[in-house]
């Protein structure tokens, strides 16, 4: 009789047998595939802990930005860049245009310094009593 954990490997590995199996045959020549995509390296997206298959390639996405509204391209080679060179969750997107992204940024560095200011000041405050 197996242990649990030999049953739970045992289940972790078919269960990865049957994504490649499924992700090969659902796409396997690059006839089928659309215009400007970018093919994804499965190797660098081992990071990602999802049941559901890894894409095989990349394609762009229009998104709108969520701030000022304007209609953005997050292209396959950003993506590629995202997912497998940054390590980002394969479930991610991109929400923000790059100069709402630029600003977004600083209004948390901002926030950061405020808030560090004020718990200098606070633990100064309780040092000096």
């Amino acid at each position: 009789m197996k242990s649990g954990k030999q049953r739970r490997l045992e289940i972790k590995q078919k269960r990865l047998d049957r994504t490649k199996k499924t992700s090969q045959q659902a796409c396997s020549s690059k006839a089928s595939r659309p215009l400007n995509s970018v093919d994804a390296n499965h190797g660098e997206l081992e990071h990602n802990n999802t049941y559901g298959p890894v894409p095989l390639f990349y394609v762009d996405i229009p998104f709108e930005c969520r701030d000022c509204g304007s209609d953005e391209l997050w292209t396959a080679k950003q993506q590629k860049w995202w997912y497998e060179v940054v390590k980002g969750d394969i479930n991610s997107v991109a929400i923000r245009c790059k100069k709402c992204r630029k600003l977004e940024q600083q209004r948390k560095v901002e926030a950061r310094k405020v808030h560090l200011d004020g718990l200098t000041k606070k633990h100064g405050e309780q040092v000096g009593l």
